[in-house]
């Protein structure tokens, strides 16, 4: 029996792949409009993704999931759920969602319900995407269709944790869909709903910022640990201890929440605006430079100097300016090539093609992670802790020169077993110098 695929996701970003796998497995069969088809794109070791690929893969082959190129290719007539996936951070993408909006409007059914979920200013939903839908499809929200938004947004969590996490569902006017309404309850579990669509959007988007806002303030905090001599993890833990937190023990890499940032701070273009937001966001795009003045000093500290010096990168969590878009070489690479670094790069599950053309000369990629760390000086660490088991620091001290730096940004190994191996173990925040 065929499968009625009633539903459509449109998105080229993490939410539509996580939202169309999310409802198949809630047996509800859905058309995913985007480039999820075999384009052996790499997502650089994300748990959430991988996942999502995988459960895509099987979701294709039983039918729940329907992948079309394009939205043109979509049947608009037994559509009844359309979800609309975007983040609104620069003019090129409010363009390109019009774009799609005038295109498919005009095919829509009566009783459609359509759903724009992502981030975007407080009010963008109701001034840009209702009156696109109007103005181009003939049909008036509330009465000829429904309208919602859902604050949509991807961290970089794992798709239990993404399931789970409280959502929102704003309707205008109340005039929520029961039918899409039951659905998403099946979805997402942990929903609330609001007839206020504009404190919806200022939810997701203030969310999104203070990460980043919370984010900077530990980078600042692990800094001023550093030049105490003081380790920052033990100042954290020792917080825990007494119930005074300063902020959340996170990976502190600047990736996607600079999504809402930007957003928020394209809200006022006043000099007097935002300054808190505009300081965490310099702080988090100085992240590289801190890694390589960590990798600087974690080289000086074994005796080498930088030029010549073997560093090894394993893995690239974190590493990059867009994780899931369009591949790119990591900033980290051309900063270490302008010291006089030699690298050579380890980029795990993704494979070495694709890394090999975007980096070209200015690294050596390897396909195995002993041979990346071959007579390498120091190690920087950014895989992700589902691949800590391939790390063994006796086998690494084994292949290393000695003395030998391990510089662990993603934090998946222990200190202590590092040092057993006769290695100099460090990472963001470890205050002293000294083993």
């Amino acid at each position: 029996m065929e499968e009625n695929h009633s539903v459509a996701i449109v998105g080229d970003n993490p939410e539509a792949l996580l939202l169309s796998v999310l409802y198949a497995e809630a047996g509800i069969s859905n058309y995913l409009v985007g480039p999820f088809g075999d384009d052996r794109r790499t997502h650089t070791n994300r748990p959430g993704l991988e996942e999502a690929l995988w459960l895509l893969g099987i979701f294709r082959k039983s039918g729940k999931i329907r992948i079309a190129p394009d939205y043109d290719c979509l049947p608009l007539s037994e559509v009844r759920t359309l979800i609309l996936t975007t983040h609104i951070s620069s003019a090129e993408q409010t363009n390109a969602l019009q774009m799609t909006i005038r295109n498919l409007a005009p095919g829509l059914a009566t009783g459609t319900t359509i759903a724009f979920a992502g981030l975007c200013k407080p009010r963008y939903t109701s001034s840009v995407v209702k009156s696109t839908i109007e103005k181009h499809g003939g049909l008036r929200v509330g009465a000829d269709m429904n309208l919602c938004y859902i604050p949509l947004f991807w961290a970089g969590e794992g798709i239990r944790e993404f399931k789970e996490k409280q959502k929102v569902l704003a309707g205008f006017d109340d005039a929520v869909s029961t039918a899409f309404q039951e659905d998403l309850l099946q979805v997402f579990p942990a929903l609330s709903l609001t007839s206020k669509v504009e404190v919806a959007e200022a939810s997701g988007l203030y969310s999104a910022v203070s990460r980043e806002v919370a984010r900077a303030l530990e980078l600042e905090l692990a800094k001023i640990s550093e030049g105490h001599g003081i380790n920052y993890d033990e100042v954290l833990e020792l917080c825990r201890d007494t119930r005074i937190t300063p902020t959340e023990r996170s990976n502190p890499i600047p990736e996607r929440e600079s999504i809402g940032t930007s957003i928020a701070l394209s809200c006022s273009q006043r000099r007097n605006g935002p300054r808190l937001l505009r300081a965490a966001q310099s702080v988090n795009e100085e992240y590289q430079s801190q890694i390589v003045e960590m990798i600087r000093r974690a080289l000086g500290h074994c005796g080498y100097p930088f030029r010549r010096s073997r560093v090894a990168i394993l893995g690239t969590d974190g590493l990059l300016k867009n994780p899931w878009s369009k591949p790119e070489s990591p900033p980290i690479i051309e900063l270490l090539r302008k010291k006089g670094a030699r690298i050579s790069l380890y980029p795990g599950e993704t494979g070495t093609e694709p890394w090999a053309q975007m980096v070209g000369e200015h690294a050596r990629v390897e396909s195995s992670l002993m041979k990346a760390v071959a007579k390498a000086n120091c190690i920087v660490v950014a895989l992700s802790k589902s691949s800590a088991s391939e790390l063994d620091p006796d086998q690494l001290a084994t292949e290393m020169n000695r003395p030998g730096a391990i510089c662990d940004l993603t934090r998946v190994l222990e200190a202590s077993n590092v040092e057993k191996a006769g290695l100099f173990y460090t990472t963001i925040g470890r205050g002293s110098f000294d083993i």
